[in-house]
């Protein structure tokens, strides 16, 4: 059993994907250029830059990994 709409979609994403010869990039240009064609408003936001001092915060230690445990916790008082 097929759902028309998911068919309809998938068609037009093959369609869109050779109309631009399967590259990535090509594709999201026409996607933008379909985009600021449309008339609809959209945002853009600056792209972020990564707090380096952030790089480790979210990472477990091995000793948590393996007990299943935060350690990086601190202890319930």
């Amino acid at each position: 059993m097929s759902d028309p709409i998911v068919a309809e979609i998938r068609a037009t994403r093959e369609r869109i994907a050779q109309e631009s010869g399967y590259d990535i990039h090509t594709i999201a240009e026409a996607a933008r250029r379909r985009q600021q064609t449309s008339g609809v408003k959209t945002v853009s936001r600056p792209k972020r830059v990564p707090d380096p001092s952030l790089a480790n915060a979210n990472r477990l230690d091995r000793k948590s990994i393996d007990s299943g445990t935060d350690t990086s916790a601190p202890a319930a008082g």
